[in-house]
């Protein structure tokens, strides 16, 4: 709280020092502009947003502050093309891309200005509460393969933001401008965004910004599964589980439960209780000198476990069980229009990504989840050992630690003339990365942790090298717009380790006749896995697989869009994808360092899925109101052996929202989103979930924003305004031993925010 004072404290003599007499302006772009918008995602060049050759989407500034984010977390709920489960914990949400279910948020790229935050070491995006909304220009979200200018891992899809760079002041004669909020909610939420950009000339831009979050989050306590009650764990639970038909025994197991579940030295007498606090922060910095930009970002997120596992196994950060990502990057850019028809571009950006050596799981070895079995407390007899033989429940405490950095650098090219233009580059990653966690029972893993897995061949540390060349040329002939691209990349790690080489196409064709847009697209993508995925390890799963191969998918997509009016636009795409080398966990048998033959399992390319669906988007905006609906179809199946659905995904999902600015001071926004039955169970991927379904569910969220004075407005936000029920499928494997089996959502809650804009 002391930090949050201070905080607020300084931007407040910040808005006092610079403020300027501009009054609040919500309607600078209307449609007409949206569509004629430039991005630069898809092609890494310039070029209309509607004729791009994937199928994209570009959220503003506007709609950003028209609908009262907090996070960038809540955009994805209004977005088409995605399923989230959010389990508030080791990742605050998993977030799937037109319906690929992965353990981790891996396969869709995520960048800031092209930098990519993708952890190094899992590919995990740490998508939480740590991000500022104040400094974003726009976000392009693109759906589809784009390996063909990224290489690999822009597998499902690329989300870009784009900061603000300055322009806008250019434009309104200013040199300085400050954008900031301030916001207090439900749970004793709390926090601070500020962007501040200073541009004395045309040619030279500053900006800084900072944003800091705390939050005690959502009290579950009330939920079975997390209220850390052992009383629903009677004789015939613990008879089952042990696998014995003695009361005397499944009597003991559960005494010794009780006895150090309540009463372990771990915990110092302290009962176990749900908690999971929030505490995030993140500066980014950027710096423009003519065609020179240099950019810093660093962000620490530290969280809780939340609801990710259930209370039989894990506790929180009241019991210091914690999970802190620590991501940091380092880039420069040089930009330079050399000739009429030639643009070159240096980008280098030096990244290092650690899980800090302050997080710690605090788990429990008992008899009521299978850390110990029948043999730990009876004999072969089927009696009761001795007291002394008897194996004790104990609370395990591990700190863990990785570490990784990478240098990347691209040289690319844009060649314009009359209807053709061709972006080549070429790309070199040096990457330092762990195989495995360190992991220690005390403090600083980093200094007096081992590997979790044991001893690596060659040590835990490894080095890899890639080097990527593309090109993608498009030629323009009458309504017609040919692209042709390809890409490829090589990859070693040590001397004679990685996947080789990969070559991934993409051919389309836009036909725009009249207002219509039409696009057909086929591409490819691969995917190489993870340090995680190939070297990490598990109790359950032994065995690492460091020459596992990439996984491919070859995508083929047809979209339309159509301008009815410059108020009205309709944007439509179909897609069908066939992914080939998905990962999956195999059983395997292999001799350990003693001699034995040991049983487990290993990560192995065995799968194949297919995916097809469709979504579509409708945009309306006339003056100061604005309306949008779009529609997400998904109907993904898994046909490794057969054909099963996959888990956790909704085949039918639809939001809609509509915006008014009333008198220029009152902005109205109401959204709300349907997502459809989420098959769960046996009869999907997710097989040991005990539901066979998640129900449908249906919620209405709405901001109200009003300008006080001049620059400075105040904004209120309730979610779930109707105070619906809800539930998510866990992550991972969501099996309802381990992890949860299913995740309640959040309830009605709010949040007031000061906001000064100039």
């Amino acid at each position: 709280m002391k930090n949050f004072l201070i905080i607020s404290l300084s931007l407040f003599l910040s808005l006092h020092l610079y403020s300027q007499n501009d009054s609040l302006d919500l309607t600078k772009l209307s449609l007409e502009d949206l569509m004629n918008l430039k991005i630069s995602s898809v092609s890494k060049k310039s070029e209309s947003v509607l004729k791009a050759p994937q199928t994209v989407i570009v959220i503003t500034a506007k709609e950003l502050e028209e609908r009262g984010y907090t996070d960038l977390e809540q955009l994805f709920h209004d977005l088409p093309g995605f399923d989230i489960s959010r389990g508030y914990g080791t990742q605050y949400s998993q977030i799937y891309q037109r319906g690929y279910r992965s353990n981790n948020t891996e396969r869709t790229a995520f960048m800031i200005d092209g930098v990519e935050e993708n952890d190094l070491w899992s590919l995990s995006v740490w998508l939480s509460r740590q991000y500022p909304i104040s400094n974003i220009k726009r976000i392009e979200i693109i759906y589809g393969p784009a390996s063909t200018v990224y290489g690999a891992n822009a597998f499902l899809g690329v989300v870009n933001i784009i900061t603000k760079d300055g322009e806008k002041l250019i434009k309104s004669f200013k040199n300085f401008s400050v954008n900031a909020n301030i916001g207090y909610g439900s749970w004793n939420t709390r926090y601070t965004d500020v962007n501040l950009q200073y541009m004395p000339t045309k040619d030279i831009a500053f900006s800084l910004t900072g944003r800091y979050y705390y939050s005690d989050e959502v009290d579950m306590s009330k939920y079975p599964d997390f209220d850390y009650d052992l009383s629903v764990y009677d004789l015939d639970y613990y008879k089952n589980k042990l696998g014995t038909t003695s009361d005397a025994i499944a009597q003991r197991a559960m005494d010794l439960d009780n006895q150090y579940y309540y009463n372990d030295t771990v915990l110092h007498g302290v009962k176990p209780q749900y908690s999971n606090t929030t505490n995030d922060y993140l500066i980014n910095a950027k710096l423009k000198l003519y065609d020179f930009t240099i950019g810093y970002q660093t962000f620490r997120r530290d969280e809780g476990y939340g609801a990710w596992y259930r209370d039989d196994y894990e506790l929180g950060p009241k019991h210091d069980g914690r999970w802190v990502a620590n991501n940091s990057f380092l880039y420069a850019k040089y930009d330079k229009k050399l000739t009429k028809n030639l643009r070159i571009t240096s980008f280098s950006r030096f990244k290092i990504h650690t899980i800090d050596g302050d997080s710690k799981e605090l788990y429990f070895y008992g008899y009521m989840n299978g850390g110990y079995g029948l043999n730990n407390i009876a004999d072969s007899t089927g009696n009761l050992l001795p007291d002394s033989l008897q194996s004790k429940p104990y609370f395990w405490q591990g700190f863990f630690h990785t570490y990784s950095q990478q240098l990347r650098s691209e040289l690319r090219t844009v060649y314009r003339k009359d209807n053709f233009n061709l972006v080549s580059g070429v790309e070199v990653r040096f990457s330092h990365s762990q195989g495995d966690y360190w992991v220690s029972t005390r403090p600083h893993p980093e200094d007096y942790g081992t590997p979790y897995s044991g001893v690596q061949p060659g040590g835990n540390y490894f080095y890899s090298r890639d080097i990527g060349a593309f090109a993608q040329a498009d030629y323009s002939l009458k309504n017609f717009k040919f692209v042709l691209g390809g890409r490829l990349d090589n990859n070693r790690i040590r001397k004679t380790g990685g996947y080789g080489t990969a070559f991934n196409p993409k051919v389309a064709v836009i036909y725009s006749p009249s207002n219509f847009v039409f696009k057909l697209i086929y591409s490819e993508a691969f995917m190489d896995a993870s340090y995680w995925t190939k070297y990490g390890t598990t109790p359950g799963r032994l065995l690492n697989n460091p020459n596992l191969s990439p996984e491919k998918v070859k995508n083929l997509e047809f979209g339309w869009s159509w301008p009815l009016t410059n108020n009205l636009l309709f944007q439509s795409s179909t897609y069908f994808s066939h992914y080939d080398g998905t990962v999956g966990t195999a059983k395997v048998s292999y001799v350990d360092e003693n001699g034995n033959t040991v049983e487990t399992t290993q990560h192995q390319a065995v799968g194949s899925l297919e995916i097809y669906g469709a979504q579509a988007n409708l945009t309306y905006r006339y003056k100061n109101y604005s309306v949008y609906l779009n529609y997400s179809y998904t109907n993904p199946y898994d046909i490794t052996e057969g054909k099963v659905r996959i888990g956790d995904i909704a085949s039918h999902k639809a939001n809609i929202g509509a915006n008014a600015l009333l008198f220029n001071k009152l902005n109205i926004n109401i959204r709300a989103n349907y997502v459809g039955e989420k098959p769960t169970g046996a009869s999907t991927t997710i097989s040991s979930n005990p539901y066979d379904k998640i129900e449908p569910y249906f919620i209405v969220n709405g901001a109200i924003r009003y300008n006080l004075y001049k620059n400075i407005s105040i904004q209120a936000t309730i979610n779930n305004i109707l105070n619906k029920e809800y539930y998510d499928p866990g992550v991972r494997s969501a099996n309802g031993v381990y992890y949860a089996a299913r995740i309640p959502q959040y309830g009605r809650n709010f949040m007031v925010k000061l906001i000064f804009k100039n």
